[in-house]
């Protein structure tokens, strides 16, 4: 028996003995947690807005929700189909579900590549949200094992992938973003991009 196949009997036999945490932890692996995280998004959003350095924020986490998108389609549509490998709940017996077990392939978790991404693009936003982004995350890729529809090393690769692309994606992008949002903070646009408008002085034509 190999270790991951045993962390996920393990899991699995603790879900089996605590029946009053099912519902809790089926919300949280199905919509919960990736809620949780959506939300700290939209918040680190508002909260920039309203910075100094707003247009770096809001750059920043535009860019973040772009890498959680890029993320997912990797990996439904490049890494998870070459992996090929089934979901726990499809082979083995007798274990302990408590989510219907999709018929999609198991490595890696799309949630937990959701999750790593959402805590890559928090990061740059500063430790006070990265934080509590990866306890959520964290608890997340468990609450995937404790429902009995991943392995383990599903829900650790799918948040290192998620993170893994999340950071490329800011980091590529978050320059053009930036300009961008720069240009919509001197418009009637800038309260998409900041609490107020651009008081930045455009140069003064040259005398001749």
């Amino acid at each position: 028996m190999g270790v991951d196949l045993w962390w996920y009997l393990e899991v699995n036999e603790l879900a089996r003995q605590t029946p009053w945490l099912h519902d809790v932890f089926a919300a949280y692996a199905l919509w919960g947690g990736l809620v949780v995280l959506a939300g700290m998004l939209v918040a680190g959003y508002l909260v920039g807005r309203r910075r100094d350095r707003s247009v770096s924020v809001v750059s920043a986490v535009v860019c973040a929700g772009v890498g959680t998108v890029v993320a997912l389609l990797v990996n439904q549509d490049l890494v998870s189909p070459a992996v090929g490998r089934a979901r726990p709940c499809q082979v083995l017996a007798h274990v302990e579900v408590l989510l219907s077990c999709a018929h999609d392939y198991s490595f890696p978790s799309d949630h937990c590549v959701l999750a790593g991404a959402f805590v890559a693009g928090l990061a740059f936003l500063g430790v006070r949200w990265a934080v509590p982004a990866a306890g959520v995350a964290l608890m997340l890729a468990f609450s995937r094992v404790y429902t009995g529809v991943h392995y383990p090393s599903d829900a650790a690769a799918g948040l290192v992938m998620g993170a893994v692309i999340g950071v490329v994606v800011v980091v590529v992008l978050r320059p053009t973003v930036g300009r961008l949002a720069s240009r919509m903070a001197g418009t009637r646009l800038y309260p998409l991009v900041a609490s107020r408008p651009s008081t930045t002085p455009r140069c003064a034509p040259v005398a001749h």
